[in-house]
């Protein structure tokens, strides 16, 4: 699908560009000759998404991001009572690249916590796992421990309102992982609304939306902070 600049740009200088991202447009979307894209946003995620016009605010906007000085946070739309019944325990085969060992090991998935009875995500919070990333499935796992190909992963969470068995909650990543929040959220019971391949059961659009942005000017280094609303759909509207 081809987006106009009219249509997705928020804010423009001489040195970057900000982009409310639609669901389903790729971060390394080309907005035309002379846009960078600093960051990556899923493609099923929507919101903040920030590019450079020149190599030189390219440059330096790599730099701050590498330096954890672009932060952003999410607002997501999760199922509070923590169904996880759609996914069983799975096991995944690593292969290993040792000279003493040619086979390949098995990486259990952490297990879920009990849903024998409908749990409600506590009110804040943070999530710390180990995340392995199997590139055939385009997915992350939770595994055990720390050992090659495997990532730490930390997030820190508020819930903001319930409603409906849905909870709207404010994310903020100390860690940017591959399906970081889509990842942790499930592991702990509590998918993200329209997220069927970490377990939702739900229909519609992933509740995944990146509200706002800070980073430092790339020509001036001042913090520049940015918000936009959540979406104006279901099941957004609830809250």
């Amino acid at each position: 699908m081809d987006y106009s600049l009219e249509e997705l740009i928020v804010y423009e200088s001489e040195d970057f560009a900000l982009v409310n991202k639609p669901v389903g447009m790729d971060s390394e979307h080309a907005l035309g000759e002379g846009f960078f894209p600093v960051h990556r946003l899923d493609k099923v995620a929507s919101g903040l998404l920030l590019y450079a016009k020149n190599p030189r605010s390219a440059k330096k906007l790599s730099e701050a991001l590498q330096e954890g000085k672009i932060k952003k946070r999410y607002h997501i739309i999760v199922e509070s009572a923590g169904d996880t019944s759609k996914e069983d325990d799975e096991t995944l085969s690593v292969k290993t690249n040792s000279t003493k060992n040619t086979g390949s090991s098995t990486a259990k998935r952490l297990p879920k916590e009990d849903s024998s009875e409908a749990k409600r995500l506590p009110k804040e919070g943070s999530f710390s796992d180990y995340l392995y990333k199997d590139t055939k499935k385009q997915k992350m796992f939770p595994v055990k421990k720390l050992r090659k190909g495997v990532k730490e992963a930390v997030l820190h969470y508020q819930v903001l309102e319930e409603r409906d068995g849905l909870a709207l909650v404010d994310v903020e990543l100390e860690t940017g992982r591959f399906h970081q929040i889509r990842a942790q959220f499930s592991a702990h019971g509590f998918p993200l609304f329209g997220d069927g391949k970490y377990g939702s059961r739900k229909k519609g659009n992933v509740a995944l939306h990146c509200y706002t942005l800070s980073f430092p000017d790339p020509k001036s280094g001042e913090e520049l902070h940015f918000a936009i609303q959540d979406r104006d759909e279901e099941p957004w509207r609830k809250f």
